[in-house]
């Protein structure tokens, strides 16, 4: 009987480069010249507590995010559990960390919830909801960010392509936050925009029978509004969410400060000849790395991220110190994350075979029950 060929499709390879590249840069920041080994071994120039310090603060941002998503779950299920949470928010973690422009996160934590017995339409309706408000929340502290430091971020401005680069950033982020605004409650808008796409697809006959799919889309889009605003009517339970999202994303921001700590440049910067830092300066400029790094669309925006924390902090650190703290910073916001939340894909386990089930038995019950939340936030033509 003759073997199976294996096939190896454009994603797997590309994953597979990505893994590649991960576990160079990972090897590289353990062994290379100043790398941990070397900063570990010599005390006097790194504060490994520091570096400890900054890795919990990341690691206990995903615990709020978990506390976020209870929240949001309880409105409909109040059963759901804390332990529930931390499953779903660090398997989006995880799936979100290993696909291009963070996109695999939340189909996951969907099929996850779904185990859980949380309808999909109503888990997808919330974590839509939770990422807008992350989006405004870190476009908030973006805004205030470039006021506060302008002379600073005009300084970035050295040539044309760090300029184009730091703008496109900075209004990606904020047409990212505005689409999603005005889908989640302008239903007026979001209709007219499926008018326009539907005339779109007549014309350039992108997919079949558009005139049933934009239909369906109106339907559901409907149905997702009355969800939101379910979603948005208590006004303590608002605010308390993006207080509590305020907060993580603060303890993301302030990784590279403790990051600052480790390398005892508080202590150095003066000899070196370089300008001394504070908590409230590292927040404000990583404000500016994450915006400009989210042009990038690869898993973890590699290469996209690393450019900008030169380009910000450079000046900081210096020479001899960016680069091993480019890598702390890497390893603690994405490779640790990733080792951290890795075993929780389990709960993935056999997402494949229910998909399509799934997939039809919710267009079945959306179909037959007008009132039912659809399973809007990820919609297809």
């Amino acid at each position: 009987m003759a073997k199976k060929k294996r096939k190896f499709n454009g994603g797997f390879i590309f994953n597979l480069i990505v893994l590649a590249i991960s576990v160079f840069l990972v090897i590289q920041f353990l062994t290379s010249e100043n790398g941990l080994i070397d900063l570990v071994k010599s005390k006097d120039s790194f504060l490994i507590g520091w570096a400890i310090a900054g890795l919990l603060v990341f690691d206990l941002n995903m615990f709020i995010d978990a506390i976020v998503t209870m929240i949001y779950i309880r409105m409909q299920y109040k059963d759901f559990r804390l332990i529930d949470a931390v499953k779903v928010a660090f398997v989006g973690v995880f799936f979100g960390a290993i696909t291009p422009s963070n996109t695999g996160g939340q189909p996951m934590q969907l099929f996850v919830m779904s185990k859980m017995k949380v309808n999909i339409g109503f888990g997808s309706a919330c974590m839509t909801q939770k990422f807008i408000v992350y989006q405004y929340v870190t476009m908030a502290i973006s805004i205030f960010a470039i006021i506060a430091k302008f002379e600073f971020f005009q300084d970035s401005f050295t040539n044309f392509w760090s300029s184009a680069f730091i703008v496109l950033g900075f209004l990606t982020q904020v047409l990212v936050t505005v689409l999603f605004l005005i889908v989640c409650y302008s239903s007026k808008v979001t209709v007219f925009l499926l008018r326009l796409i539907g005339r779109l697809l007549k014309k350039i006959k992108f997919v079949k029978e558009p005139e049933k799919k934009i239909k369906r889309l109106k339907r559901e889009f409907i149905q997702f509004h009355k969800a939101n605003k379910l979603i948005s009517s208590d006004k303590k339970r608002f605010a308390l969410i993006i207080g509590l999202v305020f907060v993580q994303v603060l303890m993301i921001m302030s990784v590279p400060f403790f990051i600052y700590l480790a390398f005892d440049m508080p202590k150095n910067a003066a000899a070196q000849g370089l300008p001394l830092g504070n908590l409230f300066d590292f927040i404000c400029i990583q404000s500016f790395v994450l915006f400009t790094s989210n042009l990038i669309p690869l898993p973890g925006a590699s290469g996209g991220a690393e450019l900008a924390f030169s380009m910000y902090f450079g000046r900081y650190f210096g020479d001899k110190r960016i680069l091993p703290a480019i890598l702390l910073w890497r390893f603690i916001v994405y490779y640790g994350a990733m080792l951290l939340t890795a075993p929780f894909s389990y709960y993935t386990k056999g997402h494949k075979k229910e998909k399509l089930s799934e997939q039809i038995q919710l267009s079945a019950q959306l179909d037959s029950d007008p009132n039912r939340i659809p399973r809007c936030g990820f919609l297809r033509l």
